[in-house]
């Protein structure tokens, strides 16, 4: 009979074994589950973000001389932080050497503020001065990671 309560202790102290190890590997799944999902949500958010900082201007026609480079600067930033990925910000009816934004050096972008900020009109034979806008006229997303690779922004006239 010792031995029959002994046997009868033995497999209730394998089955509560088996129970404790079949619930800790239920747990580290669901741990590694929800630490993916945190993962992607990090991510969205983050690309979220990152693309905020340029679909403000997409299809607006008031885009200044100074939000350009303030867009040219922030792909620099971007582009020499990620190696394989690449933003463009392009720039349609400006002289040739101001249309890649995103590769311009600071004096540069201080010439093409200069010479792009401000159209001088006539009126009624007085000479004024008025701002100039660009409009974003594309807008292209990256097939991967859905983050924005390239603006295409037009001056207006």
């Amino acid at each position: 009979m010792e031995n029959a309560t002994k046997a009868l202790i033995l497999a209730g102290e394998i089955l509560i074994g088996v129970l404790l190890l079949t619930l800790m590997v239920f747990m580290f799944r669901a741990m590694g589950d929800f630490s993916n999902a945190v993962d992607e949500n990090i991510e969205t958010k983050n690309r979220l973000e990152f693309n905020a900082n340029f679909e403000k201007y997409r299809n607006k026609a008031d885009i200044t001389a100074q939000d350009i480079v303030s867009m040219g600067n922030l792909a620099k930033r971007y582009n020499e932080k990620m190696q394989n990925e690449e933003l463009e910000i392009l720039v349609v009816g400006v002289s040739s050497k101001y249309q890649k934004m995103h590769i311009l050096k600071d004096e540069q972008t201080y010439d093409f503020i200069r010479e792009y900020s401000t159209v001088n009109k006539t009126l009624n034979s007085q000479q004024i001065s008025e701002i100039r806008h660009f409009q974003c006229i594309e807008m292209t997303y990256h097939k991967e990671n859905g983050k924005v690779n390239r603006i295409v922004l037009k001056k207006l006239e």
